[in-house]
């Protein structure tokens, strides 16, 4: 995902989330920008022990063992990722989902339909804050028409949402020229890289696959937004379509990119789900999306163009 940057970037690595996350930092010492690096890499293992929805001591884990009726506090960070996670939701008719671990309770057999109660569990879900925090809860019905699920799995948002959440600590630490990325697939930069006019570059990010469309850019310039990539290239058809359990059949890969990593990580996954014509209403209805959707091997579209920096 990573274009050609400057020597004179410090780059560290670290591997969290079951991924190699890196940050690259301009206009810094090594031993300053390590520093700073160890500070933002400590948030990333933090959140990773909030979302991990294998740990039933987490919070996503805890949240997966409510019944319904009852309630749980939770920090600001869970809050936080699980209200992006609703709304995303909403905005695209329930394209993408969180609780899409539920469908594994099925093992082959037919998903209830969209309207059935495996997804409403989404609609009966309340995120409040209360006066020592937040809280979330489950409410009941009166009839239960289905087995009750939930299994809510983070993964396509979890880590955008970690890198959102770096850009306090880089703020501490007086850092406003870096990218930091999770596993190549997201990507959030800040300020531009070394040597690059002010307000008219960004940090190059790549945006490659195993298709040829002439019209399509191989290289995004990122400044003070995020950008997000899925595709089948890698794990083939492995993104499941919420609305009817099958294997999404929206597009090859799809990349977005927008102001918080967690709506960029949530929407490339929902656009690869999503048909052609449901993307360009979205980004028609949300000017602050810049999106590419792979069709075939030689056919895509750009939506809202003018977002990507020349």
């Amino acid at each position: 995902m990573m274009g050609k940057v400057e020597e004179d970037v410090c780059r560290f690595a670290h591997f969290s989330m079951s991924t190699t996350f890196e940050i690259l930092i301009a206009g810094r010492d090594n031993d300053y920008a390590r520093k700073v690096s160890q500070d933002v890499f400590a948030e990333v293992d933090r959140i990773e022990r909030l979302f991990n929805h294998f740990d039933p001591c987490s919070e996503i884990g805890q949240i997966n063992g409510l019944q319904p009726g009852q309630s749980l506090r939770i920090g600001v960070e869970t809050y936080e990722c699980l209200k992006t996670a609703v709304w995303v939701r909403s905005q695209t008719h329930g394209a993408f989902d969180i609780n899409i671990g539920s469908l594994s309770a099925y093992k082959g057999e037919t998903v209830p339909d969209y309207t059935g109660s495996r997804l409403n569990i989404m609609d009966r879900l309340e995120l409040s804050r209360i006066s020592q925090g937040f809280m979330v809860k489950v409410w009941p019905v009166e009839e239960e028409t289905e087995t009750h699920i939930l299994s809510f799995d983070l993964g396509g948002i979890g880590k955008g949402y970690a890198l959102d959440r770096t850009l306090d600590i880089l703020s501490d630490w007086d850092i406003h020229r870096a990218m930091v990325h999770g596993g190549t697939s997201t990507a959030l930069a800040i300020g531009a890289p070394p040597k690059s006019p002010t307000g008219t570059m960004g940090w190059p990010v790549g945006i490659g696959g195993d298709w040829n469309c002439p019209q399509a850019p191989r290289e995004f310039l990122l400044r003070d937004r995020a950008l997000s990539g899925s595709g089948t290239e890698v794990k083939g058809k492995h993104i499941l379509d919420p609305r009817s359990g099958r294997p999404a059949q929206g597009h090859l890969a799809a990349w977005v990119s927008h102001p918080s990593a967690a709506v960029a990580d949530a929407l490339s996954t929902a656009f690869m789900v999503m048909s052609t014509e449901e993307a360009r209403d979205f980004c028609e209805s949300h000017p602050d999306v810049w999106a590419l959707v792979v069709i075939d091997s030689q056919t895509c579209e750009v939506f809202n163009p003018d977002i990507a920096i020349p």
